[in-house]
């Protein structure tokens, strides 16, 4: 027999699942929108990687960002770059254990972009379905604060892990992203690694976090907007 304290809790599911949907559509957007912009790349690159550190000319940030961008939304198909020495010499910045990686990194990119879309058709049906069905539209309100508070207890839980351990957390995320140690570079032999070192991740990480929270402060704010006086009706 079902518990009576199960009802109420099972009617804010489709508000809680609305709201987990929509936050997690407004983050993979963040992410596929970062990883598209070759200039936050290499404004990323030149404050964490600067040349001294990782050898290539200054000049060459630009055009090594847009590489970034372009292969890893699929504007680019290899994943290599070229320049000219003061000396006139070709220089091939990558080798092939890196481009493999990076063949990698796509992949979890190309994922994003499902999981996108995905997400975003089951927000809007959740949300269709929360505002005009009788049965869902009372509680529908209530399940995206209940949704909102799920949310915030993983992001929070999420965010004490980085700051206690924050290598632990990164390198657990490699293991579970990749099916092999390729993450795993030298930073004396791979430029990779040195234009990407674990600050780059730490500062993109912070502004996709800032910029993903829009979508979960919006709902919270809209979750206590009345519905009008006939919809209420309707769903009583």
């Amino acid at each position: 027999m079902r518990p009576a304290s199960s009802g109420p809790f099972l009617r804010r599911l489709p508000g809680a699942a609305a709201a987990l949907c929509w936050i997690l559509a407004g983050l993979t957007a963040v992410i596929l929108i970062m990883a598209g912009s070759g200039s936050l790349m290499s404004r990323e690159m030149r404050a964490w990687a600067p040349p001294e550190a990782t050898g290539l000319p200054d000049s060459e940030y630009d055009g090594m960002g847009a590489l970034v961008a372009d292969y890893l939304t699929d504007r680019t198909e290899r994943f290599q770059y070229t320049y000219r020495s003061p000396s006139g010499a070709e220089i091939r910045c990558f080798q092939p254990h890196e481009e493999a990686h990076m063949a990698d990194v796509r992949g979890l990119i190309r994922l994003d972009r499902r999981v996108l879309w995905i997400s975003l058709a089951a927000a809007a049906a959740l949300t269709v379905y929360g505002l005009f069905s009788r049965r869902a539209a009372p509680a529908f309100r209530p399940g995206i604060r209940t949704g909102l508070l799920i949310f915030a207890a993983l992001a929070g839980a999420i965010a004490l892990w980085a700051l206690l351990n924050f290598d632990g957390l990164f390198i657990t995320f490699h293991r579970l992203a990749f099916t092999n140690d390729g993450w795993l570079l030298n930073p004396r032999t791979d430029l990779l690694i040195r234009l990407m070192p674990e600050s780059f991740f730490v500062s993109l990480g912070r502004k996709g976090a800032l910029a993903a929270l829009a979508v979960p402060c919006a709902l919270g704010i809209l979750s206590f907007f009345p519905l009008s006086p006939n919809r209420r009706g309707r769903g009583q």
